[in-house]
């Protein structure tokens, strides 16, 4: 029997501690994983759902620091999706006409492989 965490799942468990806004990407940092997230992003908290661009994005997404992840889901071609303790939810978008070059996302993991999703792999 293989007990290896899926690569993906390495942030389940971790709380993420920050959250950068680099010029057209983000970086979510948990304690010790990362992920650059290259696409759309939309977070979910209670009961308000927002994409970024719209004005309050940044403090909703902010919002989740601290948190600790529950589960990560990949549903291909929609979402990356993390959800937190709180049921809250950050997903990062999957469909093409979101994407701005050839990944979604990068999951840099402490001890285990960094991980290129993208909607074909």
């Amino acid at each position: 029997m293989d007990e290896r965490p899926k690569p993906l799942e390495v942030i389940v468990g971790e709380k993420l501690s920050a959250v950068t806004f680099v010029l057209d990407y983000w970086q979510l940092q948990f304690d010790g994983p990362s992920i650059n997230a290259l696409t759309r992003l939309e977070v979910s908290a209670d009961g308000v759902v927002l994409r970024d661009g719209n004005d309050q994005f940044r403090n909703l997404i902010c919002g989740q620091i601290g948190k600790v992840v529950v589960s990560v889901a990949l549903t291909r071609p929609e979402a990356f999706t993390i959800t937190f303790e709180d049921r809250s939810e950050i997903r990062i978008s999957l469909k093409w006409e979101d994407y701005r070059g050839p990944e979604a996302m990068i999951l840099f993991g402490q001890n285990s492989p960094t991980v290129v999703v993208r909607t074909n792999n």
